[in-house]
């Protein structure tokens, strides 16, 4: 019994799927006051995107391309959640840096990522590790703070009108396959 509890934290406790009601929350963020994902719901689709931590030069590549395409999303009429492991601090210095303007939320693996099925990395994105870390010296990107879950899977979820999940996809960041949706 301990070892299938075990697993389930590592899995991350729901394995959410489109079509499935996301999961709600109120958390405040680090940037734009209380989020009430229930009060969301109804007035746009929402995009979240569950990053690892701003240390992490892999998120840092897909917050760059994230930065570099938000308007895309929103041009659809969609609203972006960040959802991060970063503290306050680092946090708000990128908040700052790169000029974020959609909510930063914080969470930790045992919060927001496991309500949405985000455990251990997933085998895909495992696998892409390599080539994101090239891409990252590329852009003269270098490892920050450790925070968080070193193992932390990312994910991204699409989230309708009425609060379905019309995308559920853990992994790195995939715009394509969220502007597919919107």
């Amino acid at each position: 019994m301990l070892i299938l509890s075990k697993m389930w934290e590592i899995m991350g406790k729901n394995d959410l799927k489109e079509g499935d009601k996301a999961p709600l929350f109120k958390l405040d963020s680090y940037n734009a006051g209380t989020v009430d994902l229930a009060e969301l719901i109804g007035e746009q689709k929402i995009v979240l995107i569950f990053s690892r931590y701003f240390g992490c030069p892999i998120c840092l590549v897909d917050l760059n391309e994230l930065m570099n395409r938000k308007s895309e999303i929103e041009d659809k009429g969609a609203k972006i959640l960040y959802i991060t492991q970063s503290g306050e601090k680092v946090a708000s210095e990128y908040i700052k840096k790169e000029n974020i303007d959609f909510p930063v939320i914080p969470s930790s693996k045992d919060e927001l990522y496991a309500d949405y099925g985000l455990g251990l990395m997933t085998a895909g994105a495992m696998t892409k590790i390599r080539g994101k870390l090239k891409e990252a010296k590329n852009l003269g990107i270098e490892h920050g703070e450790y925070e968080g879950w070193e193992k932390q899977g990312p994910g991204q979820f699409v989230i309708d009108a009425e609060g379905v999940l019309i995308h559920a996809q853990k992994g790195w960041l995939d715009i394509d396959s969220i502007l597919a949706v919107l």
